[in-house]
């Protein structure tokens, strides 16, 4: 029997819609072997098995070697009996059949251009639309609505400003932007992201002139006095690509805010000892490099912040709402808040303090100071 037959368990449970997995036997899961690896990268999918259990932390540093040629997207355990657990995400679970031949582990890898893709990016948001959108009444929800609040006091619009929220998801920081007066206009790649937001600017009874597209084929023509960009810029394929459109969509002397997530913390590198993270996790760029592309493009450094403390808040705020009714997600949010002030009056140093960071840049041209 072949090793593509002995995986076929795998690849059934892998739901590849007609597509048909290469397969590569590599020796170990050191290292080494990324390069290897990432030469067997296409454009489809690739199965890579390895002998025996290599460790989680093994397991990240081949990870961490083959980006961003490749993203692992799973591992398959099989045990000496052939039994199947497929290791992801979302946690572990059996899979049904036996894999011959012995213990070992199975790689599920895609390319970088597929995990960063228009077709996979918009499907995981239309997947989880809800999801993203926060529940009003919960105890985290506060903190939520908070962190789309302060990109929106950082840009701190003009009444009549025109406004756009670039990638905006669920709408909440155009939203914000709007009650300030603003003229909101808003775009993300998923169709039920743009709903969800069309619904909650009408539930807070602003107008948000809200339509589907990318930050690389944007459905806008004229350009904005103020664009706010919250948590993409980590999703893009490209970042040189993905700043040249932002810039084409702000007005000389206009004001761009741009927020992501920090991948200096001390809880993402907590994080990254594990297998497994979404492309975004590894594809995201520190502040400093997103600066220094700023300037690059002839922007001023108005204002530098950094917010949501990172880990162990993030989990007891988890655990608060889980098994305490909510009792300290009040104080952890207030926490975020005095933190997040203290950070920008001190000249923002504190990275490894916190999970996501925002800069204010003006462009270059204009009336503007």
């Amino acid at each position: 029997m072949s090793l593509a037959d002995a995986l076929a368990p795998i690849v059934e449970d892998l739901e590849l819609a007609g597509e048909t997995a290469d397969v590569l036997e590599a020796p170990s899961a050191d290292e080494g072997v990324a390069a290897t690896i990432g030469a067997a990268v296409g454009d489809g999918p690739l199965l890579v098995s390895v002998p025996g259990a290599p460790s989680d932390e093994q397991l990240a540093r081949l990870r961490d070697a083959l980006w961003p040629t490749g993203h692992l997207i799973a591992v398959y355990r099989v045990a000496d009996d052939g039994a199947v657990a497929r290791v992801a995400l979302q946690g572990r679970q059996p899979v049904p059949g036996r894999v011959e031949g012995g213990a070992r582990t199975v790689l599920y890898v895609r390319g970088r251009e597929h995990a960063l893709g228009r077709s996979t990016t918009r499907a995981k948001f239309d997947a989880n639309a809800a999801g993203w959108n926060g529940v009003p009444g919960s105890p985290t929800y506060g903190h939520f609505r908070w962190m789309r609040k302060l990109l929106a006091d950082v840009a701190a619009p003009a009444r009549g400003q025109r406004v756009l929220d670039a990638g905006c998801g669920a709408g909440w920081v155009g939203i914000e932007a709007a009650l300030k007066g603003a003229m909101a206009s808003a775009f993300d790649p998923s169709p039920a992201m743009v709903e969800i937001a069309k619904r909650n600017a009408e539930e807070q009874g602003v107008d948000l002139d809200a339509r589907v597209g990318f930050v690389e084929d944007v459905p806008f023509d004229k350009p904005f006095e103020v664009v706010l960009n919250s948590g993409v810029i980590s999703f893009a394929p490209d970042a040189e690509v993905f700043l040249d459109r932002l810039d084409a969509l702000l007005e000389p002397g206009g004001v761009l805010v741009i927020g992501d997530l920090n991948p200096e913390s001390r809880g993402f590198a907590r994080r990254r000892r594990r297998p497994l993270l979404p492309a975004r996790e590894l594809n995201g760029l520190p502040r400093p490099l997103v600066e220094e592309k700023l300037r690059a493009r002839g922007y001023t450094i108005e204002g530098r912040w950094y917010y949501q403390i990172t880990f162990p808040l993030p989990e007891l705020m988890a655990l608060s709402e889980q098994r305490l009714k909510g009792l300290g997600c009040g104080l952890a949010l207030l926490k975020n808040k005095v933190a997040t002030s203290l950070d920008h009056a001190t000249g923002s140093r504190a990275a490894r303090w916190f999970d996501s960071w925002i800069l204010r840049a003006r462009k270059a041209g204009g009336d503007a100071a």
